[in-house]
């Protein structure tokens, strides 16, 4: 049985709330990731990452190999 997509809102750094479904979220190496698509614009994925100062936005290689680790299950 898979778990109900849960609704998140968010805080862009401009102060706009922006509502999200969490479709994912997991450990890798330590780091806690959440995948979000955009409520209002579900093309709008994106790939968030836990840290000392908040969730950040992950791109470039970082985001490959996270993508990558996701996709072959290698996450927790």
């Amino acid at each position: 049985m898979t778990e109900p997509e849960r609704e998140v809102t968010l805080v862009d750094e401009s102060g706009v709330e922006r509502r999200f479904s969490l479709h994912d979220a997991f450990d890798l190496d330590g780091v806690a990731y959440y995948l979000v698509e955009d409520v209002t614009a579900p093309e709008r994925v994106m790939l968030l990452r836990e840290s000392d100062s908040g969730l950040e936005t992950v791109d470039g290689e970082e985001f490959g190999r996270v993508m990558k680790a996701l996709e072959e299950d290698r996450v927790e």
